[in-house]
């Protein structure tokens, strides 16, 4: 009875230039078979918990890849850099584009600019960090996720602080979010 809304992002198997379109089904085959699951590119708009009375939520997907250049670049940004995704991601949407800056991200060129934010989403969701993060910005609903990968040695070297293992829940009825956290942490005398 669970939906998941897969988009690609840069250690996935479709170009780096983003716009990026959905995962192959050549290589993505078995996705393409579940009935759950619904395919996007990188970015995407998709709207989630229509009713009969209820036009539902407009989200956007950003994998993020231009994150790390506005964490670098912007002083307001740089104090906290991609430990405060929630910052870039309002940033983002004050800008109203995914990539305000020219080389941010490589692009692959369209007629229409595919990054630019036409519509306001109510929720605009990203990952590209590992860092997890419930904001609001204007309305907007802002929720970085994080990943099942502890800290790297990119990661290290970067000076960001990834989180793992944590899952985001937002509920369609309450609009609460809820972190669910699945990190095994040691206590003493033996594991918790």
């Amino acid at each position: 009875d669970i939906t998941f809304v897969i988009s690609p992002g840069n250690h996935d198997g479709v170009r780096l230039m983003e716009p990026q379109p959905l995962l192959d089904e050549k290589y993505a085959w078995s996705l393409y078979d579940l009935k759950n699951v619904i395919l996007t590119g990188n970015p995407a708009f998709v709207n989630i918990g229509t009713t009969k009375n209820f036009s539902g939520f407009d989200v956007l997907t950003y994998h993020g890849f231009s994150f790390p250049h506005y964490a670098n670049s912007i002083p307001k940004l740089m104090a906290t850099g991609l430990n405060s995704p929630e910052k870039i991601m309002a940033y983002l949407l004050k800008n109203r584009h995914l990539a305000p800056t020219h080389s941010s991200v490589q692009y692959f060129p369209f007629d229409e600019d595919q990054l630019i934010i036409k519509k306001v989403p109510d929720i605009f969701v990203s990952g590209h960090t590992h860092k997890s993060a419930v904001s609001y910005y204007n309305n907007v609903l802002m929720i970085s996720i994080a990943t099942w990968e502890s800290m790297t040695a990119y990661q290290e070297k970067m000076g960001n602080q990834p989180d793992f293992c944590k899952v985001p829940l937002f509920n369609l009825k309450t609009r609460e979010v809820k972190i669910l956290d699945f990190e095994e942490k040691e206590a003493e005398g033996g594991r918790t």
